[in-house]
């Protein structure tokens, strides 16, 4: 479910992350507007708030409805690929620049949450940063062929259930832009995925149940490329048609 809440813009709504990322297309096609971005055509919205009630995958809405080798992609570049590849139908970096994967174990980000969370439960400051200071010198470097994360931080807070329940943790990432018909479900996904870890290091480490919640999101830009029209349209008639 999409609403648009004057004068905020659209709220995507749903109780797992593959009816977000459905409701999220049918949002972009219907209200975007059509733009240029680098010479390509697309259909935009400027910040979109999303939220998933449920943090689950696998998905059966995506199993059904994605492109199993791009959620694939990203899920393996979220945790096992050092190196980061554009699958787009028209890639716009070459290969070579860190992955999610390689910035995670670099700065060792998940064992950052874990202690941080584990030392102070209510704690305002487990989040991962994905952008890197020198990210900057490289995109200036290279304008025409460069590479910044789309989603540049994620949070994870926890919120006490009771001592006997333990806590629920929700997940909240921000995104400078996504191409929500491509890539969209991949990045929950691997958030989702992402949770799920951090959940399982968190309850052996308060050695009480964590878990996962919501998954909330802001993003600035959120796409669909002219190229891929026609088969964004096609799956949201078919999920109309058939759920």
């Amino acid at each position: 479910m999409y609403v648009k809440l004057e004068p905020f813009g659209y709220n995507i709504y749903g109780e797992t992350i593959g009816s977000v990322w459905l409701s999220l297309i049918e949002s972009v096609l219907k209200n975007g507007e059509l733009s240029n971005d680098e010479g390509r055509k697309r259909l935009a919205l400027q910040n979109i708030r999303i939220r998933s009630v449920t943090q689950a995958f696998p998905d059966e809405l995506i199993r059904r409805y994605g492109n199993k080798k791009n959620i694939d992609a990203i899920i393996h570049l979220t945790f096992d690929k050092e190196i980061m590849y554009d699958f787009d139908v028209i890639p716009s970096f070459a290969p070579g620049a860190k992955s999610y994967y390689a910035r995670i174990k670099e700065g060792r980000m998940i064992e950052f949450v874990v202690k941080r969370l584990s030392d102070i439960p209510e704690s305002k400051k487990a989040v991962i940063s994905f952008i890197h200071w020198d990210d900057y010198n490289a995109v200036l470097n290279t304008p025409k062929d460069d590479y910044l994360p789309c989603i540049t931080s994620v949070q994870f807070r926890l919120l006490k259930i009771s001592n006997e329940k333990g806590y629920h943790m929700n997940t909240i990432f921000n995104a400078r832009s996504i191409d929500v018909f491509q890539k969209a479900n991949g990045n929950f996904a691997a958030m989702v995925l992402l949770s799920k870890k951090i959940a399982e290091e968190l309850t052996k480490s308060l050695k009480t149940p964590v878990w996962c919640g919501s998954l909330d999101g802001m993003i600035s830009d959120a796409h669909v490329y002219q190229e891929c029209f026609k088969d964004a349209e096609k799956i949201i008639r078919e999920y109309k048609k058939y759920g």
